[in-house]
């Protein structure tokens, strides 16, 4: 069983995750210290003084401080039976749909040399745990749960889709914009960007081809939030087109499917099944994944796996089934030891 841990962030933490930032190509000068009130750094570690393989940031509610703007995605039909014409656009309009959301953010991880079901692993592990953070707190977290996956770009980090669209608009560089004012810059663009219906036929053919296209580095999150219940939302961001992926929280797997237990000492004969098990509080987060049993009404735990948690018999946890498809981790820890 790996030892890999997802934990709440420390200051300690903040250049591990400016590395794996960099190793995502994200520009900007890393994450917010501390966290702002309702939302979680999560990072995910090989154990005490191990390396920090992927980091994630849950935020209760967004759009409520500062406005957040997306491209509704719709279709408009022109008909004219008489004349036997029928024509369907692809339409964009600017505006805040989901504002209040539950949101990932800030996702980033060991990709350099890494293979790909070791990626999906760890990332794996941050959403589910985040998932089983919302269950443990669900009063504390919207209805439903977005995250943005960023979009296509060429050799030099530019965005076709805002080349096309935006900067016909805003002038300024996205990348060195971000860099100054973090993703707060996109409220100060959408001022200058039209509140009009937009016809995506309109724009260079490298822009439409752009819209709701996640880049080619995020295909693995994409496919680990999917398998996780979340969908595209036909809402794209309004820098690189990135596609929003949504889900109603309460119809997601890790969510229906945690409940409270109170964990026994485990026999290493009796049959077990992978589990996400976590305890803690706000801004000290621990979740392990375990091989865990249920007997006499309790979640019996292996002792290693109570210490990697923190945890001694008759402590109080959140856990859910974990689909273990993603693989082992030895080699991603042999990568990045």
């Amino acid at each position: 069983m790996t030892q890999l841990r997802i934990r709440s962030a420390v200051a300690e933490d903040l250049p591990a995750i400016a590395a794996l930032m960099a190793d995502c190509g994200r520009q900007q000068a890393g994450v917010q210290w501390p966290p702002a009130a309702g939302e979680h750094l999560l990072v995910a570690d090989t154990g005490e003084g191990g390396a920090v393989l992927g980091c994630l940031r849950l935020s209760a509610a967004i759009g409520l401080r500062q406005p957040r703007y997306w491209y509704h995605v719709g279709c408009v039909v022109h008909a004219a039976r008489e004349l036997d014409l029928f024509q369907r656009q692809r339409t964009l309009l600017l505006g805040n749909n989901h504002t209040g959301a539950s949101e990932l953010a800030d996702i980033a991880w060991a990709r350099s040399g890494v293979p790909l079901a070791e990626q999906a692993l760890v990332l794996n592990l941050l959403v589910q745990t985040a998932m089983l953070l919302m269950a443990r707190r669900r009063e504390a977290f919207a209805s439903h749960l977005v995250v943005e996956l960023p979009g296509l770009r060429d050799v030099a980090g530019q965005a076709p889709f805002w080349q096309g669209l935006g900067r016909q608009f805003c002038r300024r560089d996205p990348l060195l914009a971000r860099e100054q004012f973090g993703d707060d810059w996109r409220a100060h663009a959408a001022a200058l960007l039209p509140r009009q219906t937009v016809y995506a036929s309109f724009l260079p053919a490298a822009a439409q081809e752009a819209i709701a296209q996640a880049s080619p580095a995020a295909r693995v999150l994409q496919e680990v939030l999917e398998a996780a219940g979340l969908r595209y939302s036909h809402h794209i961001s309004i820098d690189d087109g990135g596609p929003v992926l949504e889900a109603d929280v309460d119809t997601l797997g890790a969510v229906m499917a945690s409940r409270v237990w109170s964990i026994s000492l485990r026999d290493a004969a009796t049959a077990s099944v992978p589990m996400l098990v976590a305890q803690g509080d706000a801004g000290n987060w621990r979740a392990v994944l375990v091989q865990a049993a249920v007997a006499n009404g309790k979640l019996a735990l292996a002792q290693e796996d109570m210490a990697r948690l923190g945890a001694g018999e008759g402590a109080q946890v959140w856990a859910a089934p974990l689909r273990s498809e993603f693989g082992p981790l030895s080699g991603c820890v042999a990568a990045r030891a």
